[in-house]
């Protein structure tokens, strides 16, 4: 007993060393968790500036590329906008290449129909907006009918947009006039527009027309009316041709599946340009050539008529139901002579209608009144083949007046021409486009039917528009 109460006390002891050290181990231990949190709340902080910091170089960076000029090229058209989106510029071209064979009848030993091929449009131009209600267009052309040329002034005009939806255009420009030519042509179902509007359209509009128009324009309405003179590329006049061209065009039926297109224009010049000093002013010559435009020939043509004034006004319908597209026009002209002999009158008519294949429908297009050539659901190379679409044609031009009467007492014996027409179109994405029409040309002249003309025509248009 003496023993155990001996020990007892160094094993206390002992035991309170061990405790000792147990409470200096914890102390280390709670001293390096000490460090430890002070550790990771230093990298926090660290880490928490660095991020501030990053997001502050981001915003930065952000904020230049925000102010810098955006660059896009939709449909491979290379596109410019300015930051604050006041300013933009675009690229445009558009170039179609045109082969054509012609089996001619008997026709007269003054009439041989060209077989070859040509550059029907080669334009290359610019397009864009200046301080956001500004608009321009500044395109030349290098192709032509029956050649090419060295380029000429196609479109060259700026526009005021600032009264939506009144605007304002100067310089040199097509004046909005028929549905067909309204459509452009990059976007005509068939190679050529019909005789009756190429016509009307050569009167007072036309591309390279200069003067000064006014319209409006919405979803469904355009209103126009344009004073124009000469075309850049007429000969020096003094004193140039003066014009007014009106348009009405309303989408009387607007569905998903149905739109409904009237459309009405007219056209009088009232002074025709002077010739040089002293001669009479330039008469007015109302012609066109077979619809197919790799030959320059005139197939119809009144000759020079000596006239005070001249009118043409037309209607023109389009139905598009889905796949199915429809179009015509009737156009009605009258020149009034300066002369006592009778003033003449001529008219002509078309008709068309096309199917989309692929099941496309023809997009309506609100800023020009007219509807487009089909858009490619499935372009080539993208799990599809392109968009297909055929094409049917009737075109009837009357420039015959008094056929029987001679050019003294005012007969006119222009010729009355027909022309069936059929078509392919085959569009591999909404930029390329090939077409392949069959033309079947018939030209009468009541008065010398040894003057009649008659071909089958096929032609082949190569097209890239951007």
């Amino acid at each position: 007993m003496l023993c155990v109460c001996a020990a007892w006390p160094s094993a206390a002891s002992a035991d309170d060393s061990r405790v000792d050290e147990l409470a200096r181990r914890l102390k280390d231990i709670q001293q390096q968790l000490d460090q430890l949190k002070a550790a990771r709340a230093d990298k926090g902080a660290e880490v928490k500036a660095l991020q501030q910091r990053t997001a502050a170089q981001f915003a930065e960076i952000r904020k230049k590329m925000d102010a810098q000029a955006k660059a896009k090229l939709p449909n491979g058209r290379l596109t410019v906008v300015s930051a604050d989106g006041d300013f933009s510029l675009a690229l445009r071209a558009t170039v179609q290449f045109d082969a054509a064979y012609f089996s001619q009848g008997r026709n007269p030993p003054n009439v041989d129909l060209n077989s070859g091929t040509n550059f029907r449009r080669a334009q290359f131009g610019l397009v864009g907006t200046l301080f956001r209600d500004w608009s321009y267009n500044f395109t030349y052309d290098f192709g032509g009918s029956g050649t090419e040329n060295r380029g000429y002034v196609y479109r060259a005009y700026i526009e005021y947009d600032g009264l939506a939806p009144v605007a304002f255009r100067v310089g040199a420009f097509s004046a909005f006039d028929s549905m067909e030519d309204a459509t452009g042509g990059a976007n005509l179902a068939l190679m050529e527009r019909p005789t009756a509007v190429t016509i009307a359209r050569s009167i007072g509009a036309g591309s390279g027309r200069e003067g000064a128009e006014v319209f409006a324009q919405g979803d469904d309405y355009l209103v126009s009316v344009a004073l124009t003179g000469g075309k850049t590329t007429d000969a020096a006049t003094f004193d140039e041709q003066q014009a007014v061209v009106g348009r009405v065009a309303w989408l009387a039926l607007d569905r998903s599946d149905v739109k409904w297109l009237l459309n009405m224009d007219a056209t009088h010049v009232f002074r025709f340009g002077d010739g040089a000093p002293g001669t009479s002013p330039n008469p007015i010559d109302l012609s066109a050539g077979p619809e197919l435009s790799v030959d320059g020939s005139k197939t119809v043509d009144t000759g020079a008529l000596d006239a005070r004034d001249a009118t043409e006004f037309g209607m023109e319908t389009a139905l598009n139901l889905g796949r199915l597209f429809g179009q015509g026009g009737w156009f009605h002209y009258d020149v009034t002579r300066r002369s006592a002999v009778p003033s003449p009158s001529f008219h002509g008519w078309y008709g068309m209608a096309t199917w989309s294949l692929s099941g496309e429908s023809r997009p309506y297009d609100p800023t020009t009144a007219s509807f487009h050539g089909l858009i490619s659901e499935t372009p080539l190379g993208r799990h599809g083949f392109g968009a297909w679409e055929v094409v049917a044609r009737y075109s009837s031009m009357d420039l015959d007046f008094m056929p029987f009467t001679g050019a003294s007492a005012g007969g006119v014996a222009g010729g009355v021409q027909n022309v069936w027409s059929v078509g392919l179109n085959w569009y591999p994405n909404p930029t390329v486009r090939f077409m392949l029409d069959y033309d079947n040309i018939q030209v009468n002249h009541a008065n010398a039917p040894g003057n009649d003309i008659s071909a089958n025509a096929i032609g082949l248009r190569s097209q890239i528009a951007l």
